[in-house]
């Protein structure tokens, strides 16, 4: 009696781990296949982005802008200032 017990609760494990290896087989597979169609679209993606026809192992060097020494550009624009002694504290 003791036997057939053991044996069955032998049979019940193998099929846990049965049916584990195939859960995690199945998931393998599914990501495998969505890897490569999103590499695919990445692929394609990126080399609609590439805007010159250069080979690999091309150099362009480009230089700075030159920058407006009284210009601030589109953000500000310069205040003057005075500095105004405390003479309470004696600091500027």
């Amino acid at each position: 009696m003791l036997e057939i017990l053991i044996i069955l609760y032998m049979v019940g494990f193998l099929r846990i781990i049965l049916f584990i290896l195939i859960i995690y087989y199945v998931i393998k597979i599914i990501n495998i296949l969505l890897i490569s169609r999103f590499k695919k679209k990445f692929k394609d993606n990126s080399s609609s982005f590439r805007k010159d026809n250069r080979t690999e192992g091309d150099v362009r060097v480009e230089g700075e802008k030159p920058k407006n020494s009284g210009s601030f550009g589109e953000n500000g624009e310069y205040v003057d200032y005075e500095e105004i002694k405390d003479e309470k504290r004696g600091k500027k």
